[in-house]
């Protein structure tokens, strides 16, 4: 591994790490979706830690495109639910960005993420505005993009990211609902930050924060 770049067992550490946090944020999104959800993200979330501790323990493959198409499958496996398909086909669509290579560089995860966003709009029809988990995703992949292309180090481009998934995220509270369940409450929606950007936001942050230190330690 350079300073800039990661083989699949780096990302299986990061990785790891990203799904290990994500059930101490259960309790809170369960709470944020049962105002105009069906509150059962809670317990999405935590079956999508399930599954990805699961897979990480011995994915068998040094091909990171496989490896996070393998994760989306867990996924899907793991749970039915609206959010659980589109958050597969995130993982399935940065898998395909990268598939054959068992080496990933910074720009590659530009690639990963615009392919996640592609595959997610596919499915679920939605984009920036809509109040659902791009809000958060979109923002972040752009800013990215941005800072790589204006020679940003790694961290400082990973850090703005995280920064505009949290401004997309907190920006959904002012949104009303086009998409699922939450549509139904129309304006009732309006002053509810969307569940769904907000799992996306502790995604990208912890993956952001681990990355960081994987590459730093490398």
């Amino acid at each position: 591994m350079t300073p800039t770049s990661l083989n699949a067992k780096n990302l299986i550490s990061v990785l790891q790490k990203v799904a290990s946090d994500l059930p101490s944020h259960v309790e809170e999104l369960r709470t944020l979706d049962a105002i105009i959800g069906d509150g059962d993200l809670g317990i999405t979330v935590d079956l999508i830690s399930k599954a990805l501790q699961d897979h990480l323990v011995s994915p068998e493959t040094e091909d990171i495109g496989k490896l996070l198409m393998g994760c989306g499958m867990r996924i899907n496996k793991a749970n039915p639910s609206t959010f659980a398909t589109l958050l597969t086909m995130g993982f399935m669509g940065a898998g395909k960005a990268v598939l054959g290579k068992q080496e990933i560089g910074i720009q590659d995860l530009t690639l990963m993420g615009e392919n996640a966003i592609a595959s997610i709009q596919k499915m679920g029809k939605s984009e920036v505005g809509d109040k659902t988990m791009l809000d958060a995703l979109i923002p972040a992949v752009n800013t990215f993009k941005l800072k790589i292309a204006g020679q940003a180090g790694y961290d400082i481009a990973l850090k703005a990211a995280v920064d505009s998934a949290k401004s997309g995220m907190e920006a959904t509270t002012n949104m009303k609902a086009k998409h699922g369940r939450a549509s139904w409450h129309q304006e009732k929606s309006v002053g509810i930050q969307d569940a769904g950007a907000t799992v996306i936001y502790y995604l990208i942050e912890s993956f952001a924060r681990h990355l960081i230190e994987e590459i730093g330690t490398g």
